[in-house]
């Protein structure tokens, strides 16, 4: 019962988020300058995700599916808005921040700004006032928070992580998953259920919700910044290949 109130709670917390972004979305437009243009547009797009985001667990696959479809659509507007061109870094969890991120740069390549501190706000800058990217919680983060609820995935050591994702297999959400070492990277190899569910050109910057609980997992269980350096697909089956980056001194920890 305790567990169906929290659930509703955070539905209707998402909700009224999202609400409050779409408003301040419209009201913005009253001075329809450019740059108050591309805000609007992009509070907006955010509210619409908040709004529509997945919380509940009642709903048929067939829904889940409809909205995960929708959310993603609404993702990609804002990237597109923004002009966002580089590929998804999850952050941990720290002391400035509630909650694992993913930071979407601006740029595809190049040095990788990584502000000092992120807390729970959506668009970063530096202290110019450069765009620095947006910051938005993981597709699949309450995937993975309703799994831990139960306590099988924790306390997980780098060598034993494959083992630890295997989870993923035996609760059905994957058909196969495998964490392995290559070269100056990692290679996270993932097999879907069937390949209709595979179809996604944002996984780059914005993986699907299984595939993003996946990637939240690694970087929750061993406190590692982890960047998607690029990705691959064949059918069902997806490669992403991770690179670890290191925080440096002036960096949050």
């Amino acid at each position: 019962m305790k567990k169906q109130i929290f659930l509703s709670e955070s539905y209707i917390r998402a909700r009224i988020i999202g609400i409050i972004l779409v408003i301040i979305g419209v009201a913005i437009l009253v001075n329809p300058t450019d740059l108050n243009i591309k805000i609007s547009v992009t509070l907006i797009l955010i509210g619409l995700f908040m709004i529509f985001m997945i919380t509940e667990k009642s709903i048929s696959k067939k829904t889940s599916d409809a909205q995960i479809e929708g959310n993603t659509t609404i993702i990609k507007e804002m990237i597109k808005e923004l002009n966002l061109k580089g590929n998804a870094i999850f952050l941990p969890k720290s002391s400035t921040r509630s909650e694992e991120r993913v930071l979407i740069p601006p740029n595809e390549s190049g040095v990788i700004k990584i502000p000092n501190t992120i807390y729970d706000n959506v668009f970063l800058a530096d202290n110019k006032g450069n765009n620095l990217g947006i910051s938005i919680p993981p597709a699949g983060i309450k995937l993975l928070d309703e799994i831990e609820k139960d306590g099988k995935f924790k306390n997980a050591k780098f060598e034993d992580i494959d083992e630890k994702l295997q989870l993923f297999v035996g609760m059905n959400l994957l058909k196969s998953v495998s964490f392995k070492q290559h070269k100056n990277g990692w290679y996270l190899e993932i097999e879907k259920l069937d390949s209709s569910d595979s179809s996604n050109d944002l996984q780059n910057q914005y993986p699907c919700p299984v595939c993003s609980a996946v990637i939240t997992a690694i970087t929750r269980e061993l406190n590692q910044i982890i960047r998607i350096y690029k990705t691959s697909q064949n059918g069902n089956k997806i490669v992403y290949h991770l690179n670890f980056i290191k925080r440096k001194a002036k960096q949050e920890k």
